[in-house]
Formats: structure tokens, sequence, C-alpha cells
């Protein structure tokens, strides 16, 4: 019996030691089969049955990764457990489990999810369709493709409201003028805020164009309203490219340019200046415009970056570097720059750490436009070599030599660095800390020899001066998230604090006197010029601005249907006055998805329809620092015992009331969707109200010390429409397709310049140019819209030749000569503010190539032709003209006036961008796209006006529609671009 029993416990054991050895030999086996590797292949296609070529697949939590090959092929070893996920750019993403199989035929649909698409907006980012505001995002993928000078350009006509120009757009230190709806300030500034991944108060300047994923524009005061005091020209929202988990990969872009002069001034020749007998014949025949232009430049943009990461960490490394020559033969730009981020994620999801790090130089070579205002009213017998700068007129001098006796320009250096912490305390609940330094430091040097007109003209050995100006800004924000849902109702919360530091240093230094011009501005000590008692020759400044606030934001969603959005933000800033340092900015909008009604239930054509309404109020504090304080300030130097003495005084009227102009916006919008997103856009009607507008107005002495008082007393108005769409019309095999369409009408006015105690009653722009400055063109006043043209009613000619105009202003009225009417025979007579924009642009491809053209035009409004003014009537004196000074404009003898006949339709519509580009298929492992394209931009304006080019015209400010006479020359631009990615 125990014999038995032994035996069936030896047994027993023993089979639970053979099932615990069968057992950790099956985890084993099943561990090595989780673990074991495997090499899977397949082909990725579009729902047409087309290769995707680049399409990324990677091995779900690591870096492991690949891409397609040109008939849309990949190969790859993972986990034969793993997961692999697929994307490309405008498709959506699948992810796969392997499960031990080997091949795969992958089809990605197109993402024509238009409403899912995620929208940075202030503090943070929503899905489009959950906009209550006045938006418009626009990606890198639909910039316009091309040189630029200004990233802005990238988006030029593509949103509406949105006005970009240019008026020296071949001159690569020129930068953009920005405004969005209209213009309205007078001494607060009518430019947008400039946001940069986060960061208020960005430079554009600071950015390469092939580093920028999106371009965000807040147009309404409710969408703007979260950046207060500085958001009432609108908020423009950058987002650079960042890296992405998968594979690391390498893109390089890089393109070349050149400028062609697209038109020049119709001027008389030699020739016929001296058949016409308009000066003395010097015997020489010299074309001064064409001996400016600088007709071999050449431009050069190359950027290479690196990006990649796993699901944890993320980088992204680009360089750039560009050199651009002008279309003068004294401008030329040099400029390269270093831009890194990295986002890490550690403690299981916990915290978040990233930033952003960005290092660029630049180098600038100016010009001078007035030159070429002397290249057209030179004489043209004079030879260029011979003729230094006298020639019997006081303001005439040899353009070439102003240029070349000199050296004028700048270096500039851009530093910015920014610091994000996030912690993610639970799944609805997160917040961040952000830190930045935004450095920024200019060097201007100016050398004129001796042989330069304004060494001659102030019998000096030449002059020198260099300038060192610097601006640090240091930004602290903290922001915090927290989000739930009630059954249908869903909240979002952020609030926040803000804090920015605006520093600015400036250093001047200048001499004369030098006894050689070969050290130029890098011995300014050994100038004689400021050993002479008395003269210094060196100034420095400094200044410092402060921004404190606090804002929060609730977004309610019922149900999909129901969309509401508060802010609310209590800002101070140090440059009011005493008594205004702090106010709030509250702002409000709410929409009604109206497409969830029963009657769009069963429609197959309406994807979304939703109607929107919002409030809010902005400021502008774009004024001078320290003009509310009482200014002790530098007057003049007293010689007193042999000694100069700085003296000292009250330096302005101070004004412990001053504030920021106060903006109260009002907009009604409505979104569209439609056809499964092949067609969608927005409309909005808008309504901006300016209170507390600032100026310069007079002010009694006494009590005051001085007779003008800056002050808050106008009101403005701007009102208007927008239109905005986009049709993606065909979609097949082998071809596609689509259009967008943007417009806008905007109308501004000075509703007052007065108030209890200052009136004002209207503002004059600046006189024309001298000699013969025939006074100020244009006029704000009350109730007058912004822009108009204030002068004569033209009433033809006497029988001599000179300008007759209407009595009173009125064109029924009698004449009388130009020369002896009164103030009160002017009147307004038109607008150089256009009333309408339009952008319409064109996106076509067939198999391997794909062609776009982008048209755009202003309509409905005027510009004083000013070169038809000084160069296109007979009575200037001894100055070359225009040809139609001897055919159009052959009736009038007399000198110029400002009237009607000399105002002219500014209208435009232009093909201002066409590109054709060229995917080939390459058949290799070392590159998996491969892109070229040929651009040309500024091909042709279909026009009325005149004059050179109505987009050289300004549109934009308190002052537009009045041309200049320093026009530098007009530029068709060519460009070549290869796109090359791995």
């Amino acid at each position: 019996m125990e014999m038995k029993k032994h035996l069936f416990h030896m047994r027993k054991n023993c089979l639970g030691k053979v099932c615990l050895i069968l057992f950790l030999l099956a985890g084993s086996v099943n561990l090595y089969a989780q673990n074991q590797k495997i090499n899977i292949s397949g082909i990725i296609k579009d729902e047409t049955g087309v290769p995707l070529i680049g399409a990324n697949v990677t091995e779900k939590g690591t870096t492991n990764g690949t891409m397609t090959d040109v008939e849309g092929n990949f190969s790859l070893s993972v986990n034969n457990r793993g997961t692999i996920q697929i994307s490309f750019v405008g498709y959506i993403a699948q992810e796969m489990p392997v499960n031990g199989k080997s091949t795969f035929d992958i089809i990605l649909k197109e993402d024509s999810r238009i409403l899912d698409e995620v929208i940075v907006v202030g503090y943070g980012s929503t899905v489009k369709k959950d906009l209550t505001t006045a938006v418009t995002s626009v990606s890198s993928k639909d910039f316009l493709q091309g040189a630029v000078n200004s990233p802005m350009q990238m988006i030029d006509g593509k949103v509406a409201g949105l006005s970009i120009s240019n008026p020296a757009a071949a001159d690569p230190n020129k930068n953009a003028d920005i405004q969005i709806r209209g213009a309205s300030s007078m001494k607060a500034g009518n430019s947008p805020l400039i946001v940069i991944d986060g960061m208020p108060g960005g430079d554009l300047r600071n950015l390469a164009q092939q580093d920028i994923e999106s371009i965000t524009v807040l147009k309404d005061g409710s969408a703007a309203a979260i950046y207060g005091s500085r958001a009432a020209n609108g908020v423009i929202l950058v987002q650079t490219k960042q890296g992405k988990a998968g594979k690391v990969s390498i893109t390089y872009d890089s393109f070349i340019e050149h400028d062609a002069v697209a038109k020049r001034p119709e001027i008389l020749s030699a020739e016929e200046f001296v058949a016409k007998g308009r000066a003395k014949d010097w015997g020489a025949r010299t074309d001064w415009y064409n001996e400016l232009l600088n007709k071999n430049n050449f431009g050069q943009n190359h950027n290479i970056s690196l990006a990649g990461g796993s699901e944890s960490s993320i980088f992204r490394i680009s360089a750039n570097y560009r050199t651009k020559e002008g279309l003068d033969i004294a401008t030329n730009r040099e400029e390269y720059g270093l831009r890194a981020s990295f986002k890490q994620t550690t403690l299981e999801g916990l915290l978040e750490v990233g930033g952003n790090v960005s290092y660029r130089i630049a180098e600038e070579d100016w010009t001078d436009y007035a030159v070429f205002k002397q290249a057209v009213k030179l004489n043209p017998t004079v030879d260029k070599n011979e003729m230094n700068y006298f020639t019997g007129r006081y303001d005439e001098y040899n353009p070439i030599k102003w240029l070349t006796e000199r050296e004028r320009g700048a270096s500039w250096e851009y530093a910015t660095i920014d610091f994000n912490i996030k912690l993610n305390l639970a799944k609805n609940l997160n917040t961040e800390l952000q830190l930045g330094r935004q450095g920024i430091n200019k060097k201007q040097r100016e050398y004129y020899t001796k042989n330069h007109k304004e060494s001659i003209d102030n019998n000096r050995g030449g002059r020198a001066r260099f300038e060192h100006e610097s601006w640090v800004d240091w930004t602290l924000e903290w922001i915090a998230n927290y989000a739930f849902k009630v059954n249908q109702h869903d909240f979002k919360i952020m609030g926040g604090y803000s804090y920015q530091e605006f520093n600015r240093e400036k250093l001047i230094a200048e001499n004369a006197d030098f006894p050689s011009d070969a050290f130029t501005y890098n011995q300014l000590q050994a100038g004689a010029w400021n050993k002479i008692a008395g003269r210094l020759g060196m100034e420095s400044e400094k200044d410092k601005e402060k921004t404190t606030a606090f804002l929060g934001r609730v977004n309610y969603n019922f149900d999909n249907q129901f969309l509401v959005t508060a802010s609310l933000r209590y800002e101070g800033n140090s440059k009011f006055g005493t008594d205004n340092k702090w106010g709030y900015f509250p702002a409000a909008s709410a929409a009604w998805r109206f497409s969830r009604l029963p009657v769009f239930e069963n429609t197959t054509f309406v994807d979304d329809l939703k109607v929107r309404f919002s409030y809010g109020q902005t400021g502008r504090s774009g004024f001078d620092k320290y003009i509310a304080l009482s200014k002790y300030s530098p007057a003049s130097y007293s010689y007193v015992d042999g000694k100069w003495i700085q003296v000292y005084g009250p330096g302005n009227n101070p004004n412990a009331n001053l504030k920021w102009e106060k903006q109260i916006s009002y907009n009604l919008g409505l979104d569209y969707t439609l056809f499964n997103s092949k067609l969608s856009g927005s409309i909005d009607v808008f309504i901006r109200d300016g209170q507390d507008v600032i100026g310069d107005y007079t002010s009694p002495v006494p009590p005051y010390i001085y007779s003008t008082l800056v002050t808050n007393v106008g009101t403005t108005r701007d009102k208007g429409i927008e239109l905005q769409l986009n049709w993606n019309a065909v979609k097949t095999k082998d071809f596609s397709y689509s259009t967008a369409l943007t417009a806008s009408y905007i109308n501004s006015k000075i509703k007052s310049f007065s108030s209890g105690t200052f009136t004002k009653g209207y503002v004059d722009s600046e006189g024309l140019p001298s000699p013969g400055n025939p006074g100020a063109p244009q006029r704000l006043a009350d109730g007058k819209e912004i822009g108009s043209f204030y002068g004569y009613r033209y009433a033809g000619v006497d029988a001599d030749g000179k300008i007759l105009i209407y009595e009173g202003g009125k064109k029924s009225g009698n004449t009388v000569l130009a020369e002896q009417a009164k103030d009160s025979d002017k009147a307004y007579l038109g607008n150089g503010s256009p009333d309408y924009e339009l952008a319409w642009s064109h996106s076509l491809a067939y198999k391997e190539f794909d062609l776009n053209f982008f048209f755009r035009g202003k309509f409905g409004f005027q510009i004083l032709n000013t070169y038809q003014m000084y160069y296109g009537l007979v009575a200037e004196p001894e100055v070359n003209l225009l040809q139609s000074a001897y055919n159009d404009n052959a009736h009038i003898k007399g000198g110029k006036v400002i009237c009607d006949y000399f105002l002219e339709d500014g209208s435009y519509f232009k093909l201002d961008n066409i590109s054709l580009g060229w995917t080939p298929k390459i058949k290799s492992k070392f590159i998996s796209n491969l892109r070229l394209y040929g651009t040309v931009r500024n091909v042709f304006t279909i026009t009325k006006y005149s004059g050179l080019d109505p987009t050289t015209v300004p549109t934009a400010g308190l002052w537009p529609g009045i041309s200049s006479l320093d026009v530098y020359p007009i530029a068709r631009n060519f460009s070549f671009g290869v796109q090359i990615s791995y």
C-alpha cells in the first residue's frame, strides 16, 4: 500500500514538472513568436487605383519605417505581432495589425473631411466645424509658389479681407504691407499682430518660407479679443513645421530666380529731347533708367530639413540659405538661418516638454528709390561719366554716382527660443507653461565718399554713420485647460496668465572729414568733424514696455448643434496714462448648425450649414512709448563760460487719461460645406466701430506747455462683406481640377474727430514733392471715407493752355483760373482705397503634371497720377518728360494743379502667378518624391491706369491711392525650383 502511494506521488510530481516545463516552453515559443521579425511588403494606392509615391509606412511605437517607391511599393521588417501605420498628405491615415501577414494591398481614401481640419486659434486649437468666429487658415500645400520677400505673399488673395501689397516687389529688402479689414488708426498703427508658434509679437523676417506649415488669420473682434490691446487690426498666427513620428525624412527644397523689367516709363529719347528744345544739348546720349538697372540679377534659395522621431519623441531641424540681387545696381540681400524644434513625452504621458530655437543672419545693401525719379527727369544728353552732381537745378544729381559713391545697408541678427512644459494631469485636464525670448540686433552702416553729392554740397571729406539697435522681448505665459461633458453638453474651459516685456536700445555714432575713404565707417575716430568744440557725434536711446494680462475662455457645445464661445482678457500696459493702465476686452460668439434640422436629414448634398454671430472688443496700442507721461527731455546746447552745457526741459504735454484705441466689432457669418466636401466656403458681414482714436490735437497755451496734445478723441467705422468659395470640381485617375475664389467689399470712414474738449474737424495729408509742391491731395474729415481726394474740379484750359477749375467745386458753376482759385473751390473728388478685392485660383493636375493659375484684382478706386502731374506737362522747365506731355496732355501749357484731371481709375485685374510642375516617377530607394517646377509672377495686368503699374501704388493705410515719383522698377519674376524628399 505504501509502495502504491509513493509511486502515485512520484507520477504526480513528474506530471506537474512536465506540465510546468511544457507551459514554460509554450510561453517561450509564444514570446518568441511575438518578438519575431517578419518581412512585409505591399502596395499603396488611392481610390482610383493610382499608386501613391512617398506614402509613409511606420511600425507603431518605433522609428522603424519606410516610404513607397515610384510604383507605390514598400517593404519593411517589423514585429510579427506589431501594427503598421500608413499615412500620406491629403489622405486619411490607417493602422493595420500585422498578425503574421506578409503582404498588404492598401487603399487610402482621400481626406475630404474639411470639417475635421484642425484650426489654430488664440491660445489653443479647434476643428473647423466648431468655429464660431471669422477665422481663415491656409496650409502650406495651398501656398502660392515662387520667390517672395515676405511669407505673407504666399497667401496673397487666399483670405478674404486680408490685403497684402508690396510697391517694390523686386527689392528683396522691402517687406509687404499687411492690412486686415481696412485702416482706421492715425497714431496707433494699422498692422496686425503677428504670433509665431504661440509667441505674440513675432517677426516674419525670421522665417524661411519653406519652414511654415500654416498661416491662420483671426479677422473679427471675437476671435482676436483674447490678445487684447494689440488685436484691433486682426491677428496672424503662424505655425512652423514640426517633426512626425516615423522614419527620419530628409527634404531639400530649392529654387533660383531672376527679375526682368516688365514696364518702364515712356519718356522722351535723347533725340526727341533735343528736338523739343527741352534744354541744352551736351552731346551725349544717356539712357539714365537703363544705366540703373541690374539686368543680370540672380537669386537663389536653398532649404534642407531633417525630421522624424517616435511616438514619444519628435524633432525637426532645418537650414536655409538665400541670396537675392535687386533690379537696380545697389540692392543686395544675403541671409542664412537655422531652425529646430522638438517635443518629448515622458512619465507615461504625464509630462510633455518641447520648444523651438531659431537663429538667422541677414545682410542688406540698400538702394534709394529717388534715383529712378532722377532717371526720368534728367537731361539725356549729359554724359554719365562727366556729370558729377550739379547741372543747373538744385534738385538734380547723377543717380549712378549717388548709389556707387556710398555704402548704405544693415546687418540683422534674429535669435528666438521658446520652451514649453505641459502636464497632462488627467485626460481632460492639463496645464502648460511657455517661456520665450525674441531678440533682434540691427547694425546699420552708412558711408558717403568725398565724391558723393552730400560731401560736395557740404564741403566735407566724406561722412560715416553707424547705428546699433537691439530689441529683446521676454514672454511668459501659463495656460490651463479643462474639458468635461454632461450628457449632450460639452464644455472646454481655458484660463491663463500672460506677461511680455519689450526692451529697445539704440546707439548712434557718426563723424565726417576723413583723411581717406579706405576705412569707411570702421574708423570713426579718424574724422576731424567732431573734434570741433561743441560737437559730439553720438547719441543713445533706451525704452521699455510691459504688458500683463489675465485671460479666460469658455467653449460650449450642445449636441454638436449649438456652439457658444465667450472670452475675457483683463490687461495692463505700461504705455497708457496713470488712470488707464488696465482695461477689459470681452468677446462672445455663437453658432447654430442648422444643417441638423429634420429638413436636411434625407439630403445627400448638404454636409454642413452653420450660421454664426460674434461680438468683441479689441484695442490698439502701437503709439510711441512715454507720451502719456511727463517727459524731461534734452533741448539744445548752450555755451556758458567757455563750456557747452546740455539744456533740459519739459518735453511734452502729459496726458494721464491716455488709453488704447477701442474697437468694437460685430460679425455675422455663414459657413457651408456641400456635396461631400467638394464645395465649401463662407460669407461674412462685419461692422467695426473705433472709439477713442488717438490723434494730435490743438491745445491752448497756457495752461498747456505745448500747442499739441496726444489724446483719445476720434471715432471711426469699417464695414464690409467677405466671400470665400472652394470647389474641388473634378477628381479622376489621371485628371483633377479645383478652383477657389475670395472677394471682399470694405468701406472705412472717419465718423468724428471731435469731443466736448478737443475739436479738429479734418486732417490733411502731407504735401506733394518739391519743387512746385501744389499742396495736400487728400483730407480726412468727419463723415468722409479714408483715402478721400480733396482738390479742384477740372474745367478745361484757357486760350493760353492754363488749367481752369469750377468755382465752388461744382461742375455747373463758373470757371476760374486754377492759380486764382480759393480753398472754398475745392471738393471731394474720389477715393484711393479699393472698394472691392478679388482673387481667383485654378489648380489642374494631369498624370505627372500640375498647373496653377492665380488671378487677383482691386476695383472701385482712383489713383492720383503724380507722374503725369510732374513729368507729363510741358510747363515743367528743363527736365525730361513723358511722351504724354506732347500727346494726351499737349493742350495743357500751365503748371500742375491738384484736380480730378490727374485722377485715374486704378482698378486692375492681373494674372499674378502661374506655376507648372512635374513629378516624375523615379525608381530609387534614396528618393521617395521629386518635383520640378517653374513659376512666373506678374504675368500681365489689365487696367486703364496710365502709370507704370497700379500695384506699385499703396492702397493700405490712411493715405491710399497716391502714386509716388520714386517708383522702383516693375518686375516680372521667373523662378525654377526642385523639391526632393527621402
